[in-house]
């Protein structure tokens, strides 16, 4: 049943009335409700003149209910205990339920997964859900209470954070990479060697180009999907561009190694939230993974 909020009463009035019925005064209701006695007093007249019909009589400082008073009051104080179980029930719910963060596959596998534990260290029992995914999504067309991103800082890469909340985790730098082999059969000049490509790359497109490569004179080798990419460069199918963060175990272990470009490039992460309520972990959540990176 749908209702007419023009014809009911104030919710401040209403208030003020269920608060008398229920300490038994004005001077009680004004205590409970945080409000002076006079504007407890005015509330409740004010709702009498509205009904058309005494809901309170005065007894010295004791307020003593008419029939009508009592019968209103009961249903006033069962209807705000409703809404009040339901308002805990959803405050409760938010509070423990998963966060959802949404974040690029490799920055799941290489940053978060091998060093949760340390979050649930300091957050035991914390659910975290991760959805990795490659292309940016609307998080809050998705249910997403968080989400990890990389960019360039000096250019519009599509992104979209200007709608959402965003959080500087790292600036880190970006780094061609290719396998040993490749350096010796191709030499160090980028644009002798083949380079990989595969879906979804606008955003590493923008950083190669900003780091001084030619990138329409590139040699390319499509793999199509991107799951392969670290795969087809261990094996020296072709070079790519990367984060040094997330490289750095496959550069330290000398399976790949750096691709001078022209120019050096600085690759921002952040973390973005959407508009409104925030995710009591969400916070969290970012701050650690700004120490972890």
């Amino acid at each position: 049943m749908s209702v007419d909020w023009r014809t009911l009463p104030s919710l401040t009035a209403l208030r003020a009335f269920e608060a008398t019925a229920r300490e038994g005064s004005f001077a009680g209701a004004a205590r409970a409700l945080n409000v002076t006695h006079a504007a407890i007093a005015q509330q409740v007249r004010a709702l009498e003149r509205d009904l058309g019909v005494g809901l309170a009589v005065r007894q010295g400082r004791r307020i003593t209910l008419t029939t009508a008073g009592h019968q209103l009051a009961q249903t006033l104080t069962a209807s705000f205990a409703t809404i009040a179980d339901e308002i805990a029930r959803m405050r409760s719910g938010a509070e423990t339920r998963a966060l959802r963060v949404t974040c690029s596959p490799f920055m799941a596998e290489r940053v978060i997964m091998p060093n949760l534990k340390d979050f649930w260290a300091t957050h035991p029992g914390a659910e975290i859900s991760l959805s990795p995914q490659r292309a940016y999504v609307d998080l809050e067309a998705e249910g997403f209470d968080a989400g990890i991103r990389s960019r360039h800082p000096d250019v519009d890469d599509g992104s979209d954070t200007g709608n959402l909340i965003c959080i500087d985790l790292k600036r880190v730098m970006g780094v061609g990479i290719a396998a040993p082999s490749v350096i010796s059969k191709y030499g160090t000049d980028p644009h002798k060697m083949p380079w990989l490509w595969h879906d979804g790359m606008d955003l590493k497109l923008t950083l190669m180009r900003t780091s001084g490569l030619d990138v329409d004179r590139l040699t390319q080798v499509r793999i199509g999907s991107p799951n392969l990419l670290l795969e087809a460069v261990r094996n020296g199918i072709g070079a790519t561009f990367f984060t040094e963060i997330l490289a750095e175990d496959e550069l330290a272990s000398g399976r790949v190694v750096k691709v001078a470009t022209p120019r050096d490039i600085v690759v921002e992460y952040v973390g973005v939230l959407p508009r409104g309520p925030v995710h009591p972990l969400a916070h969290p959540f970012l701050d650690w993974v700004r120490a972890t990176l």
